[in-house]
C-alpha cells in the first residue's frame, strides 16, 4: 500500500510543479475602447504577461483561444511572443491546420501575450478566454486568462467634412488618381485587397497620387485626418491602359 501511495505522489508531483510554474498577469483583462469606427482596419490590443516561475525547468505550452461571446463581424487574433497568428487560428497546436509551434518559456522568464480585437466598424462587447496547458498534457489546464472588451463609437464632429462631397477619380484609374477636395485631409493611404497599406501620401491641393508599378486590381483608398482618424474609405479599381 505504501508503494502505491509513493508512486501516486511521484506521478502527481510533475503536474503540480508545472501548474505552479505558470503565472498569468493579469488573469482578467477588462478594457473599454472609445474609437473612431469609420476605420475598417482598426486593430485594438489587450496585453498580458505569461511568466515561468520555475528556476530550473523550461515549459512548452499550448494555448487555446475561446470566443465566448462577440458581435457578428468581430475578428480576434493572438500574438504569443513567438509569432502572430491569423484570426482563423484558435490554437498554436492544431493538427488540422498543420500547426505545431509551442509557446516556449525558459526558466525565470516571461513573455508578452497580446490579444487583438478587430471590430470591423461594429460597436459592442465581447468576452474571450485563453487556456494554457502543457504540450505533453494538452488536456490538463495549467492557467487561463480572460478578456472582457467593450468597443464604443467615438462621435466626432464632422460638420466641416461631408463624405459625399469628396470623390476619388478617375475610377477605374491607370497611372494615378486625384481627390476632389483636400481640406481636412492630411494623409491618403492606399491598401491592397488584403488590407495591407502599400502607399501613403501627404495630402495637397491638386495633387496626383501615383499608382505606378502597382498591379491591376481593387484597392481601398483611405482619407485620413490626423486628429479625427479615417474620414472616408472608398474602393478604387486600377486598370492598365489597353489599346
Amino acid at each position: 500500500m505504501k508503494h502505491c501511495l509513493l508512486f501516486a505522489v511521484f506521478v502527481a508531483f510533475p503536474i503540480l510543479a508545472d501548474a505552479q510554474a505558470i503565472k498569468v498577469e493579469p488573469a482578467e483583462v477588462k478594457q473599454t475602447f472609445q474609437v473612431n469606427l469609420s476605420d475598417p482596419f482598426l486593430d485594438l490590443e489587450l496585453h498580458a504577461t505569461v511568466r515561468n516561475t520555475s528556476a530550473t525547468d523550461t515549459v512548452r505550452l499550448k494555448w487555446l483561444r475561446k470566443e465566448l461571446n462577440k458581435p457578428e463581424g468581430w475578428l480576434t487574433q493572438v500574438c504569443d511572443g513567438v509569432e502572430c497568428f491569423v484570426p482563423i487560428v484558435s490554437s498554436n497546436i492544431d493538427p488540422m491546420l498543420g500547426l505545431n509551434t509551442p509557446f516556449v518559456l525558459p526558466p525565470n522568464s516571461k513573455a508578452d501575450f497580446i490579444f487583438h480585437v478587430l471590430p470591423g466598424q461594429v460597436a459592442g462587447s465581447g468576452k474571450f478566454s485563453i487556456q494554457f496547458s502543457s504540450v505533453t498534457k494538452p488536456d490538463s489546464l495549467l492557467a487561463s486568462m480572460s478578456f472582457d472588451v467593450v468597443v464604443q463609437s467615438l462621435v466626432t464632429n464632422l460638420k466641416d467634412f461631408r463624405q459625399d462631397d469628396i470623390q476619388v477619380y478617375p475610377n477605374p484609374a491607370s497611372d494615378f488618381f486625384e481627390i476632389s477636395a483636400s481640406e481636412g485631409i492630411d494623409r491618403v493611404v492606399v491598401y491592397n485587397a488584403l488590407g495591407v497599406p502599400v502607399k501613403t501620401f501627404l495630402s495637397a491641393p491638386g495633387q496626383r497620387y501615383s499608382l505606378s508599378r502597382m498591379p491591376d486590381g481593387i484597392y481601398l483608398i483611405a482619407l485620413i485626418n490626423n486628429q479625427k482618424g479615417v474620414l472616408k474609405t472608398t474602393r478604387l479599381f486600377k486598370r492598365g491602359i489597353r489599346s
